[in-house]
């Protein structure tokens, strides 16, 4: 690879890691192998779920099933560029990510949706096997709208399901999708993490979650909304209380705590 190229590839790279909105990169005509990709941030810690606390690096795709009324990234995942699998395996070996990944640092799928870019992501992780003869630890951060194919039900490692509820502002019929959350319950190491601020959230849990044997108990991790320190901590114990009372887990945002609303870390 040439000097020039290197140092081309070398600027995109500190482009794709800070998910700036204003770069603009056309879509190769030339190789269907790409990630519609926003941001990618790497040796960090995953702040939230049964993981919180592993290091871990970020891939965020673009799009998004949902439009939460509180979500925090939605200013990063509505933007973002095509990138191609060379391109990231390139940034990954030149930042000293792959020797971290063999090393145990996990690779969190998340957006927006990241299974609306399944397809790709499968051929994208099925071609880092190929050239390296081994898969990070996979984490998934899922909506529960959307079908995961056979691929990614064999090998994700973590799956982080988030349903949501009606705090949302979502319609029920794009939210709730019974038949799905059966199918996300049933695979191993399979979590759901509901964003919740009162006892009225709880009882939707139980209600259309519960009640209907859609998911298990032991499965329910309890959060606080909180897009900024200020409003984690106005939500968390009350929250917590409610954690105890139900006999479910308790997942804190650990990353708004450490960097309030700042993304990219």
């Amino acid at each position: 690879m040439n000097r020039d190229l290197i140092k081309t590839l070398i600027t995109m790279i500190k482009t794709l890691i800070s998910g700036n909105p204003t770069f603009k990169k056309e879509y190769p005509t030339d190789n269907p192998y790409f990630l519609e990709v926003a941001e990618f941030f790497m040796n960090t810690v995953q702040g939230e779920g049964v993981n919180t606390g592993c290091a871990a690096a970020f891939l965020r795709v673009q799009r998004c099933s949902m439009n939460c009324i509180w979500c925090d990234t939605q200013e990063v995942w509505r933007f973002g560029n095509p990138w191609t699998f060379d391109e990231l395996f390139f940034l990954m070996e030149e930042s000293g990510l792959m020797d971290n990944f063999r090393q145990g640092q996990h690779l969190v799928l998340t957006g927006g949706s990241p299974l609306k870019q399944q397809k790709a992501l499968s051929l994208f992780l099925n071609d880092f096997y190929d050239r390296y003869n081994f898969l990070p630890y996979l984490e998934i951060e899922n909506e529960c709208t959307i079908m995961p194919n056979d691929w990614m039900q064999t090998h994700i490692d973590c799956w982080n399901n988030s349903p949501k509820l009606s705090n949302s502002g979502n319609l029920d019929i794009v939210r709730h999708q019974p038949g799905l959350l059966q199918k996300l319950s049933a695979l191993n190491n399979s979590w759901f993490k509901f964003v919740v601020t009162n006892d009225k959230d709880w009882k939707e849990i139980q209600t259309d979650f519960l009640d209907k044997g859609l998911i298990k108990r032991k499965q329910i991790m309890l959060m606080p909304q909180g897009a900024t320190r200020e409003e984690l901590h106005a939500n968390r114990d009350k929250v917590v209380q409610m954690t105890i009372r139900e006999n479910v887990r308790f997942s804190d945002r650990f990353h708004i705590e450490l960097w309030d609303k700042k993304t990219g870390v």
